[in-house]
């Protein structure tokens, strides 16, 4: 048997546990002259009696030890999700509502922008959008990742303070978000993720 002299490890494949045990260099040298040195019935017994010393006194170190593969169909993901934006609808529109909220004609709008700040809040992180409503009535969460987005159209309204969102999906279909602050912010916020994705 050949031990190349300039390795500093030799690794023993240990027959009982089939795993890998490091051996330093010069210990499996030692046993390997010595078995050389023993007839040939003899030689078997000794290498067999040096390997199972050398697995029970050496232990694997935790950095020798493989890390554990993820789970087929589970994706690790690289960076965590960090959100942008988050809370309800803006505050300028629900002031507005409420100062027109006595003449007849603007009610039904005024009693919808309520609604919208009572019950809907945006969230808006690095990987995608949330909407939730929890109105009695009517509860629903959609999340939509950016990836799944085309374009998206932004208006404002009561001179900037707040603006409407209308996001273009690639499937066709289109959301519509209004009365939101910060609606610029986030469009272009979006635009940038997409392009990172």
């Amino acid at each position: 048997m050949l031990v190349q002299a300039n390795s500093t490890v030799a690794r023993v494949q240990a027959h009982r546990s089939q795993r890998l045990v490091c051996v330093p260099a010069s210990q499996l040298a030692r046993s390997v002259v010595s078995a050389s040195r023993l007839p040939l019935s003899r030689k078997s017994a000794a290498w067999q009696g040096a390997t199972r010393a050398t697995e029970e006194t050496a232990s694997p170190s935790p950095a020798d030890t493989p890390a554990p593969a993820p789970a087929v169909g589970t994706e690790v993901e690289a960076t965590p999700e960090e959100v942008f934006y988050e809370g309800p609808g803006s505050n300028a529109e629900l002031a507005v509502s409420l100062i027109l909220m006595p003449t007849l004609i603007y009610a039904p709008l005024s009693i919808a922008s309520i609604g919208r700040r009572l019950w809907i809040t945006f969230k808006f992180t690095n990987k995608r959008l949330v909407i939730t409503n929890t109105s009695p009535l009517f509860k629903r969460t959609i999340e939509v990742a950016y990836k799944n987005i085309k374009e998206i159209r932004t208006a404002p309204r009561g001179f900037g303070l707040w603006g409407d969102m209308v996001v273009f999906l690639r499937d066709g279909s289109r959301l519509e978000i209004t009365g939101i602050e910060k609606y610029k912010e986030i469009a272009d916020y979006i635009n940038r993720q997409n392009y990172t994705l």
